[in-house]
């Protein structure tokens, strides 16, 4: 397979959680050999912990790799610092030689130009689906989200996150029966809600990703992808007045002076709004969020007491915005399988990437982790289907916020987050957050 060189837009936090480190378990874990070579075992160190979901369907089928195929694995369950622990024994070069995680987080953290070029993983055949090469399953639409600078695949994925528009069927049919396709016809039916009592959008303001999902999602919808992260990368400033810019913020602001969102949304705590929208003690609707919003919700509910089976888990995709450049545009994050380039035992390594892109393996993810996989040919949890059938049609997919966090970090710890919070907190207009991020951004490429 030859992976052709696209657009590499990534940013994105890998999972949500606090990071412990888990246990080590092993699986007769053999010496290191020569770089690249083969052998009968390798090391895996993963961000999951011990009694996850993931890290429970990850160790049964090591085991059944190993019986399958006689090599084994040496596995440490790390947690999401994983790739912290990873550093200092890549600098050493005595590396792991598998490592798993988002696609942001390994280009940040271990660097691009630490991780194994591995096209040739995406030519190998399935184990048990003969025939069938990892090119197959993987859609070109997610590829860009794990090239390198040179279009060549870093990672192979095993899991996608992303981010859409969620609405509990029972509560709000509206959005069932007619999903909004316009801004204009989301705005008509957030009055519509606003009129019989409610307050449609649920949002913890005291989470910056979180809000800026409603102006990253507006940007790239109106400006097609790379639209974030050339204004960011514009030492002029200037590009914060483009047309994507203006009309995506200026919509926020709209809808924060419609009265749409809660009274005190911005001063309360995380998960205070998100648990209110899911047993309804704030009258909301509407919610934009990450994928996970199914499991956190309804362990939330769960909980507090009440009946998870009030939540009828839907979705549709962010409406069309100014002139829609980006129609067709998915956020999806994908989380998966790296070697970093100095691994001593990457053909193992690159085997058991084949075995768990194996159909009936995978599957293991939605079924018993209830998250959606990269194979379109994989029925996704129930609570997850609209995503899932938004993302089987992107033409294109993006990572959260088109890259910045990855291409930019201190901007966005600096700059983006805290206009952001000033935004959504009524102490910016739409045209005064423009005004600030170009100010600033002019000041950030000066000092860089």
């Amino acid at each position: 397979m030859s992976i052709t060189r696209r657009r590499f837009t990534t940013l994105g936090a890998a999972a949500a959680g606090a990071a412990a480190l888990g246990t080590l378990t092993t699986g007769c874990g053999g010496d290191g050999g020569s770089g690249g070579g083969g052998g009968d075992s390798f090391t895996y160190w993963s961000m999951w912990q011990t009694g996850e979901d993931q890290q429970k369907v990850l160790a049964d089928e090591i085991e059944k790799f190993t019986a399958e195929t006689g090599i084994t694995v040496d596995v440490q369950w790390s947690g999401r610092e994983v790739l912290g622990q990873v550093v200092p024994r890549l600098n050493a070069g005595n590396p792991p030689d598998l490592i798993d995680n988002g696609s942001p987080d390994l280009q940040s953290k271990i660097g691009l130009e630490n991780l194994l070029p591995i096209a040739d993983v995406y030519d190998m055949d399935i184990l048990g689906e003969e025939g069938t090469t990892i090119a197959d399953v993987v859609p070109e639409a997610l590829l860009p989200t794990m090239q390198n600078e040179d279009g060549e695949a870093f990672m192979v994925p095993y899991e996608v996150i992303g981010s859409t528009l969620w609405f509990n069927a029972a509560v709000s049919p509206v959005f069932a029966k007619e999903p909004p396709e316009t801004w204009d016809d989301l705005v008509g039916q957030l009055e519509t809600l606003k009129g019989e009592g409610r307050t449609p959008i649920a949002l913890d303001g005291d989470i910056a990703d979180y809000c800026a999902y409603w102006l990253e999602w507006g940007i790239l919808r109106a400006g097609g992808a790379g639209t974030m992260l050339e204004a960011v990368q514009d030492a002029s400033g200037e590009a914060f007045e483009g047309p994507a810019w203006t009309v995506a913020t200026d919509n926020v602001e709209a809808l924060l002076k419609a009265g749409f969102f809660p009274e005190g949304f911005q001063g309360t705590k995380f998960p205070t709004q998100q648990a209110s929208w899911a047993d309804q003690t704030s009258k909301t609707d509407l919610i934009l969020m990450g994928s996970w919003l199914p499991s956190e919700t309804t362990a939330s509910i769960t909980q507090s007491g009440g009946d998870p089976a009030s939540l009828e888990f839907g979705s549709f995709p962010f409406p069309s915005v100014g002139e829609d450049a980006g129609a067709g545009l998915a956020i999806a994050q994908p989380i998966g399988f790296a070697i970093p380039a100095t691994a001593r035992k990457a053909e193992p390594a690159k085997k058991f990437m084949t075995w768990m892109l194996n159909n009936e393996r995978i599957s293991r993810i939605a079924t018993e982790a209830k998250n959606l996989t990269p194979r379109t040919d994989v029925e996704a949890p129930p609570e997850l289907a609209g995503f899932a059938e938004e993302y089987a049609g992107a033409s294109e997919t993006v990572l959260f916020a088109d890259g910045i966090s990855v291409a930019e970090p201190q901007w966005v710890t600096d700059t983006w987050q805290p206009a952001v919070i000033d935004l959504f907190g009524g102490k910016l207009s739409a045209a005064e957050f423009r005004a600030r991020l170009a100010k600033e951004t002019v000041a950030y490429h000066e000092g860089s």
